[in-house]
């Protein structure tokens, strides 16, 4: 990983900077007109991966990694005053702003995901679909459903929905009105069967939890201490369920959120900041 100063070094003409952003790359664009800088390089199993600065005016910026898809081999960079345009060895391209190429789209990890290369690749080859901030209101219409109600765009498209007694906040990660769209049947199964969802994630909690000691006092009392605060729908259709406690069983400041394939199967869990 690369700290920002040797991307501001590169963006500046240092030599020295764009010497080190060079050893060991496959391709490398400073693009002066971005205030950015794109490197690829290889990885040791054979693929690559990313790396995407933005320098901003007042000189902070950000260094975000990305994982690039084996399905894309990039060879080149070109660079205009408003994107990057990424080429493979094929001849396809990919085109998109920095933050476009730096946004972290959600997916279910490798390691309990089949799928895990081919959703990499659909989320890498609509990077122009990602929602940018400089989209404009034409860009992110609302979207309307009976169940969802009005589907705005915030920093993503969003929705509150009253479950019960619960209100479900439901997000659309990464996703442009139409992969909403593609997404609303998904999501609106999954809040018309949220009670169960939620109570199998959080099962899987507990037994991700437990060593087996416990007394079933100590499971109903945890289970009663959670509650389910947010919906998250991946583009792949996987999702998460966010819960909430009083600071009994996780830090102030952070929560647990399990993960489930589009089946409804439980496979992972986190702990979100």
């Amino acid at each position: 990983m690369y700290g920002l100063e040797v991307f501001k070094g590169a963006l500046r003409g240092d030599g020295a900077s764009l010497a080190v952003l060079r050893q060991d790359a496959e391709v490398v664009c400073v693009a002066d007109a971005l205030g950015s800088v794109f490197r690829v390089g290889a990885t040791g199993d054979g693929g690559q991966d990313g790396v995407v600065a933005v320098v901003g005016a007042s000189g902070g910026g950000s260094v975000t990694t990305m994982e690039i898809p084996r399905a894309f081999r990039v060879r080149e960079i070109a660079a205009d005053t408003t994107h990057f345009t990424l080429t493979d060895a094929g001849g396809r391209t990919v085109r998109g702003t920095p933050a476009q190429f730096g946004m972290y789209v959600r997916r279910l990890d490798r390691e309990c995901n089949p799928l895990y290369e081919e959703q990499l690749a659909e989320a890498f080859l609509a990077t122009p679909l990602l929602p940018d901030a400089s989209w404009g209101e034409d860009r992110t219409p609302p979207l309307h459903d009976l169940l969802l109600g009005t589907v705005a765009f915030g920093t993503g498209y969003e929705t509150t929905v009253a479950i019960g007694e619960l209100d479900i906040w439901v997000t659309f990660d990464a996703a442009d009105a139409e992969k909403v769209a593609e997404l609303t049947p998904q999501a609106r199964s999954l809040v018309q069967g949220f009670a169960a969802v939620a109570r199998d994630g959080l099962e899987f909690l507990w037994r991700q939890g437990a060593d087996g000691t416990e007394s079933a006092e100590e499971k109903a009392h945890f289970m009663d201490a959670l509650s389910p605060g947010a919906l998250q729908i991946f583009r792949s259709g996987d999702f998460a369920v966010h819960y909430e406690d009083d600071g009994e069983y996780f830090m102030e400041g952070y929560w647990p959120a399990v993960q489930f394939r589009a089946d409804r199967t439980p496979v992972s869990t986190t702990v979100e900041a």
